[in-house]
């Protein structure tokens, strides 16, 4: 389940990125206001001005311009053409999923009993899980491991401990 979660979502993080690299590219005049943290910025694309606001990672308060990436069915979205404005956050918000998914579903853990499944729908609930308790009054699960002597052996060494 943590494979195929986790490699769903490279997966599907690889055609995004794809999407944005193949899209075309502007140069877009950074405007006022300026800001400490977010940038202005207005490009041109099939003859029109759009307008966006970005956040400010590593570019200078002296630069005047920068290149962006937009879609071409959707001019208005753009993202800022560095490491930080294509890849940055979704790679940041995957890593805490990789994180909490791998905690779950890789250790030994009290939130998922052992034999857990996990059941992908396609309408609500998405995802559903059924888990295995043993019944009440069943032999544990090393009781059944063991060879029919050895549990003999058990119950007869419990039954000389008793006085009748």
């Amino acid at each position: 389940m943590f494979f195929l979660l986790n490699g769903g979502i490279a997966f599907v993080l690889i055609l995004y990125f794809g999407t944005w690299l193949l899209s075309p590219k502007a140069i877009a005049l950074i405007v006022q206001p300026y800001n400490a943290n977010t940038i202005n910025i207005q490009y041109e694309a099939h003859g029109e001005i759009y307008t966006g606001n970005h956040l400010r990672n590593e570019i200078p308060f002296s630069q005047k311009s920068i290149s962006v990436h937009y879609f071409l069915f959707n001019p208005s979205s753009s993202r800022i053409n560095s490491f930080m404005g294509l890849y940055a956050e979704p790679l940041g918000w995957w890593l805490v999923f990789l994180l909490a998914s791998s905690m779950l579903l890789l250790m030994p853990n009290t939130v998922f009993s052992k034999g857990t499944k996990f059941q992908l729908q396609k309408r609500f609930p998405w995802i559903s899980m059924d888990e295995y308790f043993p019944a009440p009054g069943n032999r544990s699960y090393k009781e059944e491991r063991q060879s029919p002597p050895a549990r003999k052996r058990k119950r007869h060494e419990g039954n000389k401990n008793t006085k009748t």
